[in-house]
């Protein structure tokens, strides 16, 4: 199965093996728990036009073992019809990477490192969560199964009920899982620190999508903020 991680960058053709250009974001359901598309930079034009980005709906989208990602049209499909394909505007989906996640109460539980989903209906099978440098070093980054996210609320993605019975990738692992929110305020000056820089980066560009501004800062929020890795 794809994940948005392994799918940032990828080469991106069509049906007659012309290059469309690269993967810059993978977008999401305006509520849903689900991808919808792609948001495609195509190459400058004259490899030194920048042109602005494209969408292609999931359905007909395919991955292939190389990374290499092809949709079933010879061009990417004109906005209005991919539109139509999703029932949603591309200025309403979202982009979940780092986005701040929340519980169905209102508990602070992290932000979005990496998303796991099926490859034909875009149904989110794993949510992988950082709670910050700190955090991950401690406790690890936990992965939380798909059926216990509820879905994007129009600030956060919201996960429901019994996220806590998930797995960690590090640290103590699955015995701290219910210490996810105690060693945000434990390293509070450090930890909860990072974890709202990302926040507040990540629904700044949500609201700016609402205008059409988000996706066209995509570069900028990547050179804003470095990688966790």
């Amino acid at each position: 199965m794809p994940t948005i991680r392994t799918l940032d960058g990828q080469r991106v053709t069509g049906s007659e093996g012309r290059s469309l250009g690269r993967v810059s974001a993978t977008v999401f359901h305006p509520s849903e728990p689900r991808v919808v598309g792609l948001q495609i930079d195509p190459d400058p034009l004259l490899w030194v036009i920048k042109r602005r980005a494209r969408f292609a709906p999931l359905a007909g989208t395919t991955f292939a073992g190389d990374g290499t990602v092809c949709i079933a049209t010879p061009k990417v499909p004109l906005d209005e019809k991919g539109e139509r394909t999703i029932g949603a505007s591309w200025f309403d989906t979202v982009v979940w990477v780092r986005m701040p996640v929340v519980s169905a109460e209102g508990e602070s539980v992290g932000t979005v490192r990496d998303v796991v989903f099926d490859a034909s209906t875009g149904a989110v099978t794993r949510l992988q969560l950082s709670t910050g440098a700190v955090g991950d070093a401690a406790i690890g980054r936990f992965e939380v199964d798909g059926e216990f996210v509820r879905g994007f609320d129009g600030e956060s993605v919201v996960v429901e009920p019994g996220y806590r019975d998930m797995d960690a990738s590090g640290g103590l692992a699955k015995a701290a899982a219910g210490a996810v929110v105690g060693i945000t305020e434990r390293g509070k000056q450090v930890a909860s620190g990072l974890a709202e820089v990302g926040s507040a980066a990540a629904g700044a560009v949500r609201r700016s999508f609402k205008h059409g501004a988000g996706r066209r800062a995509m570069n900028a929020l990547k050179k804003m903020m470095s990688d966790d890795e």
